[in-house]
């Protein structure tokens, strides 16, 4: 819960109007297997919010949060989890360590659940021995230079509800851990010409958390 609390906190800092205010957290006295999360309470409808409205609060947030990440890193202060399993938010210092080391986490965590599976250990070995430094090095290297901001890494239409007042888009469950925007990106065309330049490869990009989105909810 206090995974829950700190992120729907970050995240209400830079969206006050479109994200509950976290208020407490904790565990029972009596029950110390079970824990609570309090928040103010809005009347949400069912329906998908206005597609324009949802992406100008989401890039507002990306916007007014980059390059304010502690000490200029990727991850988050503290755990949160993906349903049970927790992630690893641990500092990095760039974003290829990050993803890298996220994705490894849910990958270890799916052997543990299914066992190994030999098609997947070669597919694995690809993607972080080839995949990822071809994808997201380069975004960092010759130059160029990333500045964190903060992501909700589990926006899915569970989680994103209009008021049902004002019909504005009110965001929650956010699991959030600062990182590179394009960790939102939906599933785009591959391009896989090998001599394309970084700003070429974003629909590339776009596919890696497809693949397992590290951090992708509480």
């Amino acid at each position: 819960m206090r995974g829950t609390f700190e992120s729907e906190e970050t995240l209400y800092a830079f969206a006050p109007n479109n994200v509950p205010k976290p208020l407490a957290w904790g565990t029972y006295k009596g029950e110390p297997d079970k824990h609570f999360y309090i928040c103010d309470f809005y009347d949400m409808t069912d329906d998908l919010p206005d597609i324009q409205k949802f992406c100008a609060v989401v890039a507002q947030i990306h916007l007014d949060s980059m390059g304010k990440s502690p000490m200029g890193k990727y991850g988050f202060p503290v755990t949160t989890h993906l349903a049970y399993v927790d992630n690893d938010n641990s500092w990095s210092d760039s974003w290829e360590e990050w993803y890298a080391k996220a994705l490894k986490r849910m990958l270890e965590e799916e052997e543990n659940s299914h066992g190994p599976d030999e098609e997947l250990a070669i597919l694995t070995a690809a993607i972080f021995e080839k995949v990822i430094p071809r994808l997201l090095r380069p975004l960092e290297t010759g130059g160029r230079q990333i500045l964190p901001c903060l992501i909700h890494s589990d926006l899915w239409p569970g989680n994103v509800k209009p008021d049902a007042l004002t019909g504005e888009p009110i965001i929650f469950d956010s699991c959030a851990f600062w990182g590179h925007n394009e960790g939102l990106l939906l599933r785009a065309s591959l391009a896989a010409d090998l001599i394309l330049t970084p700003q070429q490869q974003i629909s590339d990009r776009g596919e890696l958390p497809v693949i397992e989105p590290p951090g992708s909810g509480d």
